[in-house]
């Protein structure tokens, strides 16, 4: 069985930092495909750029509930945001999701939907979650799946690495509040995805991040890539001031950036017959 691999790299249009890195990143090294933040004041400029220098680059929807302020107004969903109409904290969040308003996530979420349609001309190729939100709750995460479904379209697999050791690599990832959950829940995430008929890799790897955002730990990744479709998560990146003031995960962008377009990697790819794809080429 031949080895396959969607590199994808996530946060597209958070800022234009992070969108000009991950477009170098396609161009220069092995990114195959990225998720659009849509309600980031970046997000329209980030799909000119792709659509201008990066016309092959597979192009998602990043459903987000934890950075930014939402395209619904704040006002009709009250549960997702503060009281300055900005996204909750992904640990307030997280905290919140057994007893969140699931009829405000679908308003929000069908409204990213609609907005990227509206900014790139076509739905998503791919659905995917900044903070891995929508993976964390069995009633959101039926809903991304309807979604998928009506779009006709892929979707992250729910859980990183092995079920058993799924929780520990989100708490690496900066999710430690969703540790216990998803050890709890993680054959019960695995079955609806499973049971839905939507697409999705065989398997999701989230490693190649924060101080395992180097050359070689991505190497080791690709020399010990299984059989099957696999995805390797990403967040390559040129630092501007935007995402110092945004973010706390910044410095390890550039470690990745350097990483995934390095001639060695691209090499080692070559060399163990490994197939580079996006989400749209995955089989019906």
């Amino acid at each position: 069985m031949p080895r396959l691999l969607i590199v994808n790299a996530d946060d597209f249009g958070y800022t234009m930092g992070v969108t000009r890195g991950i477009v170098h990143a396609h161009r220069h090294g092995i990114v195959t495909s990225t998720s659009l933040m849509v309600n980031m004041p970046a997000a329209a400029e980030a799909v000119e750029l792709a659509r201008s220098e990066a016309p092959t680059l597979g192009l998602g929807l990043h459903l987000n509930l934890t950075a930014g302020r939402p395209v619904t107004p704040p006002e009709q969903v009250p549960a997702l945001v503060r009281s300055d109409g900005t996204f909750r904290s992904s640990a307030d969040l997280i905290a919140a999701l057994p007893s969140l308003d699931v009829a405000q996530v679908e308003q929000e979420l069908r409204a990213q939907v609609a907005r990227f349609s509206t900014l790139v001309g076509h739905p998503p190729d791919h659905l995917d979650s900044h903070h891995h939100i929508t993976y964390l709750s069995p009633p959101i995460l039926a809903l991304m799946l309807r979604m998928a479904s009506e779009l006709d379209v892929p979707i992250r697999f729910p859980l990183p690495g092995d079920p058993a050791t799924a929780g520990d690599s989100l708490a690496k990832i900066g999710l430690s509040s969703a540790k216990a959950f998803v050890e709890e829940m993680a054959d019960v995430l695995i079955a609806l995805v499973r049971s839905s008929g939507v697409r999705h890799p065989n398997r999701f790897f989230a490693d190649f991040y924060g101080d395992q955002a180097t050359l070689g730990d991505l190497l080791n990744l690709l020399v010990a890539l299984p059989e099957g479709t696999s995805e390797i998560m990403c967040h390559p990146a040129e630092v501007d001031d935007e995402l110092r003031a945004k973010s706390s995960y910044v410095t390890p962008r550039l470690s990745e950036l350097s990483a995934l377009t390095h001639p060695s990697t691209r090499e080692l790819i070559f060399a163990e017959g490994i197939q580079l794809i996006c989400f749209r080429d995955l089989a019906g």
